[in-house]
């Protein structure tokens, strides 16, 4: 069992590597039935490639495994601590951090095992970096058949600056709740209804964040892409999720309130998050905190409204993409407490905007770069010598040129034969 850094990166890396040599060799042999096999040399260069790829990208992880956030310091050293005090369901029941109980039961695991609960933590959110990668993936596959496509689609995923901080640098959870939101998208683009509503329930169950994309399931259910009758597997797994804390004794009441009491946790409109309140200066926190609950909320309705206005020619892929990527950015970028890390599911979904476009390869780049930016201010008290203000504008900018492109294909006359087949 490895017990120190090294041991870590060589047992993960090499695990990794062999993971995704059968993922080529299995996703061959499908090619194959299909009459559409690879040459043998390419094949093989393939998955060299994927393999070396991977190895890397979690060595780096893996570099990053000793450092110690001011999160992880102040807050998950005391609550794993606290769990070790305790038998295992003493601890299901204990008042222990400000987290919904899905993450807590993680911990409270972690705080068993003989192994740095560093190390573990991280490497709890490093294999959601995977899953979250294999969803990005499979998304890509909805629109192209290629394999390298979709295998580059996976290795961009996790090469993502800021995925790669969270959680190997900051010891943060944001991979687990976001693969499970874009496996909740994923299935309900299949028509896998209840599967949908299963892994949204289960991303919502982390972190409340999972709610930015909640809209889309409005969308989908417009389009007929997850059924309305099937919504009770949501409220069935989201219950069974919190079933290890009631069944502990914690009462249902202080379980539903946990998000609403961490809404009232900073009274700051701007917790250094790259959004539209870095363009306010000193204002009055309570009065302008509604101004921008009502503003994402009508932002929110009115991208509704427009595209069920539209929805007879909402049918390609990457509109739904564009939609997905505007609802998880637009209201972090206006809501007032946000977190930078609140746009770590917007950096994601803004690589499949141009996996879908490759017009737009500066969406991603400017993003992520603006997320970036924050985080190395948080992490390292890196200076950069740009002004967050017209980091704002450009993530401002990014949204007009995303929004632009959905409201161009919508409102277009004429159907092209790829939208009527």
């Amino acid at each position: 069992m490895p017990r120190d850094k090294t041991d870590f990166i060589l047992c993960y890396a090499g695990a990794a590597a062999e993971w995704t040599i059968n993922m080529q060799n299995s996703r061959g042999k499908h090619i194959s039935k299909n009459k559409r096999a690879l040459k043998v040399d390419n094949k093989y260069v393939a998955i060299a490639f994927t393999a070396v790829a991977v190895a890397a990208l979690l060595v780096i992880r893996g570099v990053l495994f000793d450092f110690r956030s001011m999160d992880y310091n102040n807050f998950l050293v005391a609550w794993v601590a606290a769990f070790r005090d305790l038998t295992v369901i003493e601890a299901l029941g204990a008042k222990i951090g400000n987290y919904n109980p899905p993450y807590l039961y993680l911990l409270n695991i972690i705080s068993r095992i003989g192994i740095s609960d560093l190390y573990l933590i991280k490497t709890i959110s490093v294999i959601f970096d995977f899953l979250l990668a294999f969803f990005v993936m499979k998304i890509v596959s909805l629109k192209t058949g290629s394999i390298n496509m979709q295998i580059l689609a996976f290795l961009l995923a996790l090469a993502i600056p800021t995925v790669i901080l969270n959680s190997s640098m900051w010891a943060q959870c944001d991979s687990i709740y976001t693969a499970f939101a874009l496996g909740s998208v994923y299935f309900a683009f299949r028509g896998r209804s209840k599967s949908a509503y299963a892994f949204f329930a289960i991303a919502l169950s982390f972190k409340l964040q999972a709610a930015f994309i909640l809209p889309i399931f409005a969308i989908f259910l417009i389009k007929n892409k997850i059924k309305f009758r099937d919504c009770y597997m949501f409220f069935v797994v989201y219950l069974a999720m919190l079933m290890p804390a009631l069944l502990a004794g914690v009462p249902i009441g202080t379980l539903l309130m946990v998000y609403i009491n961490q809404t009232d946790t900073y009274h700051y409109l701007n917790l250094n998050a790259i959004n539209i309140w870095r363009l306010v200066g000193a204002v009055d926190f309570d009065s302008f905190r509604i101004v921008g609950l009502y503003s994402a909320g009508l932002a929110a309705l009115g991208l509704l409204y427009f595209t069920y206005v539209n929805r007879e020619r909402l049918v390609k892929t990457e509109d739904y993409m564009r939609l997905a990527y505007l609802f998880a950015v637009i209201l972090p970028f206006l809501l007032p407490q946000m977190h930078e890390r609140f746009f770590y599911m917007p950096d994601v979904l803004s690589l499949l905007v141009f996996l879908y476009d490759k017009r737009r390869w500066y969406v991603p780049v400017i993003a992520v770069f603006c997320s970036f930016v924050a985080y190395s201010w948080y992490l390292m008290n890196f200076v950069v010598l740009l002004d967050y203000i017209y980091l704002a504008l450009a993530m401002m900018i990014v949204i007009f040129i995303v929004l632009r492109d959905l409201v161009i294909s919508l409102r277009t006359d004429t159907l092209t034969v790829e939208e009527q087949t």
